[in-house]
């Protein structure tokens, strides 16, 4: 009976040593932990296709559509290579207590993830790796973590589609440990179509510029710099004579001064917007002529260009190498600057 009684004795201090350590261990969140299922999932919200027929269909530029489809197609899909996950503090200084990588390879995924029991902010970011002009910064601390673009004047277009979300994730309640992400597009693009049938040309560049420097993750929000950086844009390849095409993927452009964000997404048509009585943002035009002079057009654009959207122009250039906006695209305003290269404007490298 001693025996036994012993035995009683030091199972029952072992049972209450183990809850007082998972106790302990529950304040100090190391361990005492549970899985969670998180199932992650893009979503494309575009007027790719709308745009596109839209704007080339009914001019018979098949050539065109094919071109810019491929030049597009690793921005605009719903595919996640890459995939970032962060889990933070919901308290002091949000810093971030777990931090996982995946390859996704897919346009939805779940993973079961081990995390002690309390309550995250949950943050996750997908193609980041590869799209060039972008990285992933600050992302230690939840208010500091956000997409930023390259600091050079001069950058070139994203390369990738950028998709973020975030997600209140909690495991000390007792409620659902399955949670759905729903990840959605924070940059866009627009391409400039350029008719030069009637221009003898030397050579003809293209950036853009009027655009988010850098997306706060937490928040969803852009942050525009005092001088916003130039875009320079990529050729697209039409295989058509007199016909060139230029095109860039950034991060949004601001919105009209009248216009809150919360518009945006009370719309059921969140691309469609009236025009600013300024411009938001811009292509700007430098076309060499024989003689080797440079002249400069700026097509202002008065309508915002937000995340997901892609926009086409269409201009006319002319011999002395000034541009002419379609008549179908009032909301484009045109400057030109004659002998640009003479006026000791030097911001883009010709």
């Amino acid at each position: 009976m001693r025996i036994r009684s012993l035995v009683c004795l030091f199972l029952g201090m072992a049972l209450a040593v183990g809850f007082s350590a998972c106790s302990v261990i529950d304040d100090d969140l190391s361990d005492c932990g549970e899985d969670v299922k998180l199932h992650y999932d893009l979503h494309l919200v575009t007027n790719l296709s709308i745009e596109l027929q839209n704007e080339l269909d009914r001019r018979a530029d098949a050539n065109l559509v094919k071109a810019l489809k491929d030049y597009l197609a690793p921005v605009f899909n719903d595919y996640a290579r890459d995939l970032d996950l962060s889990f933070y503090d919901t308290q002091g200084d949000f810093a971030r207590l777990h931090h996982e990588q995946h390859q996704m390879e897919a346009n939805e995924m779940s993973y079961t993830i081990y995390l002690p029991r309390r309550q995250y902010r949950h943050m996750a970011v997908a193609n980041v790796a590869g799209n060039g002009a972008v990285a992933l910064e600050g992302s230690d601390f939840a208010q500091t973590s956000q997409f930023r673009l390259s600091q050079d004047d001069n950058v070139a277009p994203h390369k990738t589609g950028l998709f973020t979300a975030r997600q209140t994730v909690r495991l000390d309640d007792g409620t659902s440990k399955v949670y759905y992400v729903h990840m959605y597009m924070a940059n866009c693009g627009a391409a400039l179509v350029l008719d030069t049938s009637e221009a003898a040309l030397k050579d003809l560049k293209v950036v853009a510029t009027g655009f988010a420097t850098q997306f706060n993750i937490a928040d969803s929000s852009y942050v525009f710099a005092d001088k916003a950086p130039v875009v320079v844009a990529d050729k697209v390849d039409t295989k058509k004579d007199g016909q060139l095409c230029f095109c860039t993927i950034n991060f949004p452009s601001r919105e009209p001064s009248a216009v809150t964000t919360r518009e945006i997404f009370d719309t059921e048509e969140p691309f469609l917007s009236a025009d600013a009585k300024e411009s938001l943002w811009e292509f700007r035009v430098y076309a060499t002529l024989p003689d080797g002079k440079v002249t400069e057009s700026v097509l202002g654009v008065g309508i915002p260009l937000r995340a997901g959207q892609f926009k086409i122009l269409h201009a006319k250039v002319y011999d002395n190498g000034s541009l002419v906006p379609d008549p179908d695209e009032p909301e484009v305003a045109v400057s030109i600057t004659l002998d640009w290269s003479e006026a000791g404007h030097h911001e883009v490298p010709l």
